[in-house]
């Protein structure tokens, strides 16, 4: 995404004090939202590649045909194992948007991920406009204005169109309409030499918006052909309003469709200039700052009177001063933190003493100080980490990565006797015969007699109460076993 310069001419990137250190803005300006849309067929794979590489990219990811994947069981009063839910991918640096009811039939066949940074735009899924499981219906704040973002996949009968063109009247400004329309016409096909049956409803629907059909930079087909017989064509479109400074302006990048035989849309919409926060109000855990906070509550609680509550109006006094009192401490004590991909938990007052430092001589032996102080930094919170996983969490497990999912490269394929594993029975083929390869044959043991022979150790006797004690230290969540697996 890209911010416009500000009045003076300077770019919202911090300004030098008279110390040498770099002051930040509160507000950046945004101008424009970065558009990313495609059809990934259901793959899975494909989505969460695309989410992992757009997260500094993209502002909005418009989805068609997402994956659909078993995520768990949840409970049923007909089903003694329960009812299987379905759900599609999500990222901690997007927010997903879909129409999901867990069922496997009729299941969404669009999504739309926001990024988390720009949450200050409040997006919803309008669901009271258009309740379908093929649009997405989406509006946002933009200054005083609400604008709306519509994601969609037309399938071969166009029942997404057919919903659409009944309730065009209740949508309000729409800045883009994006999505698999699966109509061949003539209009944005060179291949083609006819109009569909279906134009007459899209361009009323396109009409109600005050949208109009947006040509590409670099027009080309947007779904490549998967056999012979069928040609490249043109099903994914933009309809965007005429008077936007995207309009005209998107690419097809054919180069990065990876394993969907659509490629990708992307587009930078402009909007009116928006304030996004970029700094928030915090008082760092364990900290001197901390400690005065409680402090100044604990004594504002103690001095507000209590004796004589005998009425609304005097509770409601005592509630508005512990108001006060709260309000009163977090602003004196609190700092103001400034949000970027950069933060680190870990970093403490004396690495921005020991930066700020070198910012001001430039010299090496307080860059190798700063250096220092950021070694120091990771050693004390992770043993703070380790101590807490250890002593409160009782859940040592949680410090070892082996015992998490560990998925597979996305580009990589599992080979077996020089063929891929692109299915369950070859996978199986290949697991079966790497770990039972050798299930009759002999094994010598003559080398276990040179392993010393340890004695046996009975169990010390230990009490009822003990065993409960030791117990109630374990978490309720985790089954017991000291390798978190029995």
């Amino acid at each position: 995404m890209t911010y416009k310069e500000s009045s003076r001419g300077q770019r919202n990137q911090g300004q030098l004090n008279s110390s040498g250190c770099r002051q930040w803005k509160k507000f950046m300006i945004k101008h424009n939202l970065k558009i990313f849309s495609q059809n990934v067929r259901k793959n899975k794979t494909l989505t969460d590649i695309i989410l992992e590489i757009q997260k500094n990219i993209s502002d909005i990811i418009f989805i068609q045909e997402p994956p659909r994947s078993l995520l768990r069981q949840v409970l049923s009063h007909t089903n003694p194992e329960g009812d299987s839910y379905y759900g599609t991918p999500n990222h901690p640096d997007w927010s997903l948007f879909i129409q999901n009811n867990g069922n496997i039939e009729n299941y969404p066949r669009v999504a739309t991920y926001i990024n988390k940074r720009l949450s200050r735009m409040r997006f919803s899924l309008r669901k009271d406009l258009i309740n379908h499981w093929d649009i997405n219906v989406i509006d946002f704040h933009n200054g005083q204005d609400v604008n709306f973002i519509i994601n969609i996949y037309s399938d071969s009968n166009q029942t997404a169109l057919q919903v659409l063109r009944n309730n065009t009247r209740n949508i309000g400004i729409t800045i883009i309409m994006t999505g698999d329309f699966n109509i061949r016409d003539s209009d944005w096909d060179p291949n083609i030499q006819y109009h569909s049956i279906h134009m007459e409803d899209l361009i009323s629907i396109v009409d109600s918006l005050n949208l109009k059909l947006a040509t590409p930079a670099n027009p080309g087909p947007t779904r490549y052909a998967d056999n012979q017989w069928d040609s490249n064509s043109v099903l994914d479109l933009m309809f965007i309003n005429p008077n936007n400074l995207g309009f005209n302006k998107h690419t097809l990048n054919p180069d990065i469709c990876l394993p969907s035989d659509h490629v990708s849309l992307i587009i930078e919409v402009g909007i009116k200039g928006e304030n996004i926060d970029c700094t928030f109000q915090a008082i760092k855990k364990d900290s001197k700052e901390e400690k005065a906070f409680i402090r100044d509550i604990l004594k504002g609680i103690r001095n507000i009177d209590t004796s004589e509550l005998k009425n609304q109006m005097d509770i409601q006094r005592c509630a508005n001063t512990l108001s006060t009192t709260f309000k009163d401490a977090w602003t004196t004590h609190s700092s103001t933190k400034r949000i970027t991909k950069h933060s680190k938990e870990w970093w403490n007052e004396q690495c921005t003493v020991c930066i700020n430092k070198y910012h001001e001589t430039g010299d090496i032996n307080n860059w190798k100080a700063f250096k220092s102080a950021i070694c120091n930094a990771k050693r004390l919170f992770f043993d703070q980490k380790i101590q807490e996983i250890a002593m409160t969490n009782k859940r040592p497990w949680d410090l070892m990565n082996w015992v998490r999912k560990k998925n597979l490269p996305a580009i990589k394929a599992i080979y077996h006797e020089g063929q891929p594993c692109n299915n369950l029975e070859a996978l199986w083929n290949a697991l079966h015969n790497s770990y039972n390869s050798v299930e009759n044959r002999s094994i010598k043991t003559r080398f276990l007699n040179k392993i010393d022979q340890c004695d046996n150790i009975e169990w010390l006797p230990f009490t009822g109460q003990e065993f409960k004690d030791a117990i109630a230290k374990c978490s309720n969540v985790s089954s017991p076993g000291p390798d978190h697996i029995i």
